[in-house]
């Protein structure tokens, strides 16, 4: 089945992901951009105010298409809760690990540019951390035999900062090796924290 063609705005999104990834978004021109995109200038200005909002824009659009993989790996149909939980973290490891210079934008860049880069921020983690304890009660509910509690916000939201942690000090070049480890670690980590309901 062929791929379905990205609108303009949705090139230009991808053209400044990928430039984000390689040079970072300090040096990301907007000229650039829309050449990678093959769009015009005024197509771009069309779109975005500006390369601010255009990141804005990459950042909802990424975030939304990961949020969504995560969610549709785990699947507690036949497969061992761990197993699930681990099918969960390798989307989401694998996306965050895959390109470096991007996800430092996302994590870091998003703090400084603007008050909307770090509602933006608060907002996805907030997702996220949703998504988390989500799947815990999911989880929880396709395996009532096993000992396990719910998930705190607190809980959710350490586990995703060390993620971001762990990925940002153990993968480096994409190393596979790494990128394993700290799915197992992060799997290792949240299994305890929910089956151990002292």
């Amino acid at each position: 089945m062929p791929a379905l063609e990205l609108t303009p705005r949705e090139r230009i999104m991808a053209a400044l992901a990928q430039t984000i990834a390689l040079d970072g978004y300090a040096n990301a021109r907007v000229q650039e951009v829309a050449k990678d995109a093959h769009v015009s200038l005024r197509t771009f200005y069309g779109e975005f105010d500006g390369k601010e909002e255009a990141f804005l824009a990459m950042n909802d659009w990424l975030l939304e298409s990961l949020w969504r993989s995560v969610r549709d790996a785990v699947d507690f149909a036949g497969t061992p809760w761990q197993t699930a939980m681990r099918d969960g973290f390798t989307v989401y490891v694998g996306a965050i690990s895959a390109r470096p210079k991007l996800t430092a934008a996302v994590t870091s860049e998003l703090m400084t540019i603007s008050a909307e880069g770090r509602a933006a921020r608060d907002r996805w983690r907030e997702r996220f951390a949703d998504l988390m304890i989500e799947l815990v009660e999911r989880g929880r509910a396709a395996n009532p035999k096993v000992p396990a509690r719910s998930l705190t916000r607190l809980h959710a939201h350490a586990m995703l900062g060390a993620m971001l942690e762990l990925v940002a000090s153990q993968v480096v070049d994409g190393d596979q090796a790494s990128v394993d480890a700290v799915i197992d670690t992060g799997t290792d980590m949240l299994w305890s924290i929910v089956t151990n309901a002292g």
